[in-house]
């Protein structure tokens, strides 16, 4: 695996987290995925072998010098959620959702734990709307477009796909009903 290509990978995962949508327990994981990509790095090694049984403190000291020696730090709320965008989007070009505007119901839940991202915030906002009759809204759909013409991380299909399952797995199954 290309060293840059591990590094954003590394990015993505600590804005995940910095988020709250990648719990320690999910980095073993995440490793199994990084090796099976070609990660040739024995703390990543290591990682993968853990189970999620695995003390909390064992996984963020591995992935504490993990980080540390790729260069990757924690991000603000505002630039964790861009990067998240960014993410989603590779993942729905990949994998469209099955409900209108996907990137907008996906990433608006990441307000609540952050209020210091503009966009989440108005992702937040848009969200009570989408499936009202009530309120149809030209600027809705083209922070949609916007949103989903986002140019995804630069890694392997198979990353963009274990680290958008926790955004992804919040999404609804089914398109909701018209309601309001």
């Amino acid at each position: 695996m290309d060293l840059e290509v591990l590094n954003e990978a590394l990015h993505v995962a600590r804005a995940s987290e910095r988020m709250g949508r990648l719990r320690s327990t999910d980095w073993p994981d995440l490793a199994v995925a990084l090796l099976v990509e070609g990660a040739d790095d024995q703390e990543v090694a290591e990682l993968a072998g853990l189970n999620r049984h695995a003390s909390g403190w064992t996984i963020a000291t591995l992935v504490d010098s993990i980080c540390a020696r790729y260069g990757v730090a924690s991000r603000d709320a505002e630039s964790a959620v861009a990067l998240l965008a960014r993410l989603m989007a590779a993942e729905f070009r990949a994998r469209p959702g099955v409900v209108t505007e996907p990137m907008i119901r996906a990433l608006a839940p990441l307000a609540p734990w952050e209020f210091d991202s503009d966009l989440a915030n108005r992702c937040y906002r848009v969200r009570e709307f989408l499936d009202c009759d009530c309120q149809a809204d030209e600027e809705d759909q083209a922070l949609e477009d916007q949103l989903e013409a986002l140019p995804g991380p630069q890694i392997p299909d198979s990353l963009v796909q274990t680290l958008a399952y926790p955004l992804r797995s919040a999404l609804p199954t089914t398109q909701p009903p018209r309601s309001h």
